[in-house]
Formats: C-alpha cells, structure tokens, sequence
C-alpha cells in the first residue's frame, strides 16, 4: 500500500518512492489517483500518471523560470503563489503554459514587492485576460475624443501609448484617487464613464500593461482599477472581453476553432476562468 493521507479539506498527500506529492481536492488527478490507491497500485504506476516534473523543467531548461520536485524557482529563487501554482498544475496537465511563464518574468521584473503582490489580488478574482507575450489586457474609459477623463489632455487613441514617470505615480493602495495612469475592469469604466447615444457619449477602449508597469491597485474600488506608469491602446471596446488568453496586439484569434480550444486550456473544470 501507498502511504498516503487525506486530509479534512479532501487534499491527498502521498509518499512515492520517497518523494512527497500533494494533490489538491480540486485537481483533476485527483479521483484517478484515489481510485489507484484503492486497487493497491504501485508507486511506479502512480508516478506514471502523476510525476510531470521532469518533462517540465526540461520544457524550461533555457528559461529563468524552473521546477525542480514541484517548486518554482525564477533566476534560482523559490517563488510561491498562486501563479506559481497555477503554472505547475498546467504543467503537470500538459497544457499550453508559456504565456503564463512569460506573465511571471513580467511581473518578476516590477521593481516594487507590493505592487507585485496587489496585481493577483486584481487578477485572480476579476478574470482581465493575459496576452501570449506575458502582458494583460484591461478597460479604460475616455471622453468621446479619445482624450482622458482628468485632465482631457492625453490623447488614448487606437494604436498610441501612455507613459508618465513611475516616481509620479502613486503607489499606496490606501488612496483610491492617486496620481497615474489607471484602468481597470468592465465594472469599474461603466461606473466611471457617462455613456449615452449622443456623439458626446464617452468611449471605453482596451489597454494592454505590462505587469513591470503596474505600481498599485487602490482597495476602496474592490481592487477593480489599478494605477500603471505605462500602457499602449490596442483597440476600441466591442463587448466584454470573453477569454483569458489573447493574441499579443490584443485580438482573437482568426482561426475560430483553434481559438476555442487554446482558451478552454485557461478556463477550469467548471468553465470559470484561471484567474477565478
């Protein structure tokens, strides 16, 4: 008999050829493994459904990014979240896991721990898709001209970029109306914008930001909006953007077939998406 155990939250841990496993309730492995356990498989035969880490860190060898017995390591660093996590349950799986990468080097590159730390907590609830460059996409309100709301000086058209320097924005999620570059979810535009069907009505159109650029994401909206030193426009809004992953100019993929098939990769076993 394996040794194993699981606990009260329905997890499996489990010692095969000593080494340690852990097995979330919510994992897909999870009732395979459990029904192996119960006919008395081997080690050997559990391994063989559930070791990925050897394919994965080879799948990574030539990147900053690692896994070594299922621990993420950027430029030999251990970093523990729940991308990390994300990114070895996707591997474990075999799904398509390079954006995501490519979102960690990001993100690992923004100079600021907080910061860093406030994007998941707008991410991981608020479904704004990744970019397969490691960028994420979000909405932004603007007057009717494409200038901004504030000040109705800075131009947002299609195709033009935003820069300001980060040391002017403010970085203390306590102050929901800090100096910045903001955006944010559907949510927030609609409360923020004045939408009509007059010419005068404002525009909302979607914002491409790398993770490197965002400084912080104020508590008081929720964590729906986040202040950013940098962003390009990548296109007008047309509805509510359905996915989590899109092409890196902010579009969908042309090839409708291949398009739903990478995207159900990024949506869990009940549909939501991977950041839910």
């Amino acid at each position: 008999m394996v040794p194993h155990m699981i606990s009260g939250d329905g997890n499996v841990a489990l010692i095969l050829n000593g080494r340690q496993f852990y097995i979330e309730r919510e994992d897909s492995l999870r009732e395979q493994v459990l029904t192996m356990l119960k006919e008395d498989a081997t080690a050997d035969e559990i391994l063989t459904l559930i070791d990925k880490i050897t394919p994965v860190s080879n799948y990574l060898e030539d990147s900053d990014v690692n896994v070594v017995d299922g621990v993420l390591t950027y430029c030999e660093e251990e970093v523990h979240n729940s991308l990390t996590e994300r990114i070895i349950q996707f591997m474990q799986e075999g799904l398509p896991v390079q954006p995501l990468v490519n979102f960690l080097k990001k993100l690992m590159e923004n100079p600021s721990f907080s910061a860093r730390n406030e994007l998941f907590d707008f991410l991981d609830h608020r479904s704004l898709p990744i970019t397969e460059d490691g960028c994420f996409l979000a909405y932004k309100v603007v007057q009717y001209n494409y200038m901004d709301k504030y000040s109705g000086k800075v131009n947002n058209a299609v195709g033009g970029s935003v820069i300001m320097a980060r040391y002017g924005v403010d970085d203390d999620r306590g102050n929901g109306c800090g100096s910045g570059l903001h955006a944010g979810t559907l949510e927030y535009v609609q409360s923020y914008g004045s939408f009509s069907d007059d010419d005068n009505s404002d525009k909302v159109v979607i914002v491409k930001i790398d993770p490197e650029n965002v400084v912080s994401v104020p508590k008081d909206c929720d964590c729906q909006k986040l202040r950013c030193c940098e962003y390009s426009i990548v296109r007008n809004y047309e509805g509510e953007m359905e996915h989590n992953l899109y092409q890196d100019d902010g579009e969908e993929w042309d090839d409708v077939e291949d398009y739903e098939d990478v995207h159900d990769y990024y949506r869990d076993s009940n549909g939501h998406h991977i950041w839910n």
